[in-house]
């Protein structure tokens, strides 16, 4: 008996996995990434200038365990890559503009443990008398976490551009219980449509509310957009750092940095944080992480490729792909297609294709409208392949109708086209 693995790749259920087994898998997994062009994952790690080996090589046969604090390195044994880690935090400290002094924080498994790691911290804050708000296009992570964590959560609607209603944040925060302590997740960069929430229109919309400064914490959710939208220019740079306002910030390692294995960084505002846990013999650092063991391959991946690139490159690696989204943008608009796209987004909205396309190109659907997000390493030809099949599809089925207008859409599409 096996087991069908998209179609005639097949694992015994009583045999061993072989390295043709996982051969032949690679194959197949190489030749459907072709296709996957509604996942913001990059494809163009900097492996191999300036080393002899590629970076995944040079770590294939280390055991690498980081346990504890990345800032109170373990003293209780040396298969750790601690320090690594610590530089890429205070590196990613620095991008998002965390008071120097104040930078803390550590590498997860993805953006789902960062958040909830954030909310943890928040917690521990607040000594857990605290309500969340996210709006209605936040990651669903957020409500996961929040029920983990045992904290009541009330969502926000968004806008018409996907972003939060400040007006709405500021009505729900002041009809919260007295005496209980406000966290906001700020998403920066939706998944469906790239939108930003704004942190300073967050802060203000507290205030409206009567929040003191010392009962609020916002964490910002900049799991893709993050490094993208701190390559702007200052001027044109939206409000969503510590610079901002924000106390706690969470980028993806497996979006836009390339690296090939899931991973996040949380960076955190150190005088935020209650004091840490004691200390366990056993490894001779405080923890600060939920997890406790984590890799201590991805610090060094993650930091390999913020040098790899470097700034100039993640520039140059952001304009390249806000290029291609509002080339594609034109491509379909050209057709009659209402497609659009948020200001600096790579992400591309459309109504939904066929379900017989989608079977080909695996795009994520929301209320009628799918969308294509521009990658780094995915070539210009690949979104020109699928708008040439995208218009079939449409010519084949009469044209699909123009869905309605959900929450996370913008309501005038005129002038979401014009960005």
């Amino acid at each position: 008996m096996a087991v069908s693995i998209d179609g005639p790749l097949t694992l015994p259920v009583d045999g061993p996995l072989t390295a043709a087994w996982l051969r032949q898998r690679r194959q197949r997994w190489v030749e459907r990434s072709e296709f996957d062009i509604g996942y913001p994952n990059a494809v163009d790690y900097p492996d191999g200038d300036d080393f002899d080996l590629s970076i995944s090589e040079i770590l294939a046969g280390v055991s690498l365990n980081n346990v504890g604090h990345p800032f109170t390195p373990t003293s209780g044994f040396s298969g750790h890559s601690l320090p690594l880690e610590q530089q890429l935090i205070r590196e990613l400290g620095a991008m998002f503009r965390c008071p120097p002094g104040s930078v803390t924080g550590f590498v997860t498994s993805g953006s789902t443990e960062s958040v909830r790691a954030a909310l943890l911290a928040a917690r521990r804050r607040f000594r857990r008398r605290a309500v969340v708000y996210a709006s209605t296009a936040a990651h669903t992570c957020v409500a996961k976490v929040t029920e983990e964590l045992c904290l009541p959560l009330q969502l926000v609607p968004a806008g018409a551009g996907g972003g939060m209603d400040y007006a709405a944040l500021t009505t729900l925060v002041a009809q919260r219980r007295r005496g209980l302590a406000v966290v906001v997740v700020a998403t920066i960069g939706t998944t469906m449509v790239e939108a930003v929430d704004d942190v300073p229109a967050v802060h203000a919309a507290l205030d409206a509310a009567g929040v003191p400064a010392g009962r609020r914490w916002v964490h910002a959710d900049a799991a893709l957009a993050g490094i993208p939208l701190a390559m702007l220019d200052p001027a044109d740079r939206p409000g969503f750092d510590f610079g901002d306002g924000a106390d706690s910030l969470n980028i993806s390692g497996h979006k836009y940095l390339a690296v090939n294995t899931s991973c996040s960084a949380l960076v955190l505002r150190e005088d935020r944080c209650a004091p840490l846990n004691p200390t366990p013999t056993y490894t001779g650092a405080p923890d600060l992480t939920p997890a406790g063991s984590r890799s201590g391959h991805t610090p060094v991946l993650m930091l390999a490729a913020l040098h790899g690139f470097g700034t100039d490159g993640l520039r140059s690696r952001a304009e390249t792909c806000r290029s291609h989204a509002a080339a594609l943008v034109e491509l379909l608009t050209a057709a009659d297609v209402p497609a659009w796209r948020h200001k600096d987004a790579f992400t591309v909205v459309f109504p939904a294709p066929s379900d017989r396309l989608r079977a080909r190109w695996p795009l994520p659907v929301q209320d009628g409208w799918g969308h294509v997000i521009c990658m780094p390493g995915k070539p210009f030809t690949r979104y020109e392949r699928f708008a040439a099949e995208y218009l079939a599809d449409r010519r084949d089925h009469g044209g699909h109708p123009l869905p309605g207008r959900p929450t996370a859409v913008a309501a005038d599409l005129e002038d979401a086209i014009a960005c």
